[in-house]
């Protein structure tokens, strides 16, 4: 009896050290996954990330949220209830060469529909996504758009409009093929490359295949 007192005693010692650990930190993969909700963050948390800091550290320190990206990692976050900000990235250990508040002044409005055309173009190539689609968009650099060229992620986040009447459903990108001619408008920053990287948040197509 004496040996199954002491087996429970040392038992219950080992299961109270294991808890006072505390629950294990997350991975990067559970902070950062296209099935998670969407972040909640501060301004002053954001301005807080120095410069040079890698992706995996800005999203470690901003917490968890959700990859809204199709090829290219996009992260997002709902700053002070108000803006969306889009963190773009293809290495999560690449370094970022923006502060917090070079990252804070492309956040968007996030009732703000009124943004300019990005690019106006034809649908070259359609990669399907884990929850999109990215596409390649060619037109030409017109007197209203920003770019002649650009791979677009288009989500379950993004409006998708035919003749100005948007398309409802889950998976509304669906009705975008390759031979469309379309107008984007991105939401949040495009990453600086050529082709030009960026999360819609409306998708016209003007003209059908």
């Amino acid at each position: 009896m004496r040996r199954i007192a002491v087996v429970f005693v040392l038992t219950a010692i080992a299961v109270s050290l294991t808890a006072c650990k505390g629950p294990r930190p997350m991975t990067f993969e559970e902070l950062f996954s296209p099935y998670n909700a969407v972040g909640h963050v501060r301004a002053r948390d954001v301005e807080s990330i120095s410069k040079g800091a890698t992706y995996r550290e800005i999203i470690t320190r901003l917490g968890k949220t959700r990859d809204v990206g199709s090829g290219l990692h996009v992260a997002q976050y709902v700053v002070d209830k108000k803006e969306n900000l889009y963190v773009s990235f293809a290495d999560p250990d690449e370094a970022c060469t923006k502060s917090g508040a070079e990252l804070l002044q492309s956040a968007h409005p996030i009732a703000d529909d009124s943004r300019t055309i990005g690019i106006r173009g034809v649908v070259k190539d359609i990669v399907q996504g884990k929850d999109g689609i990215t596409m390649l968009v060619e037109g030409k650099l017109e007197q209203d758009t920003s770019f002649d060229k650009a791979s677009v992620t288009v989500n379950m986040s993004s409006k998708v409009l035919r003749d100005k009447t948007p398309i409802t459903g889950v998976f509304a990108f669906s009705q975008i093929k390759e031979g469309d001619t379309v107008e984007v408008t991105f939401d949040g920053p495009v990453a600086e490359s050529y082709p030009v990287q960026g999360v819609a948040a409306i998708v016209c197509i003007v003209t059908a295949q």
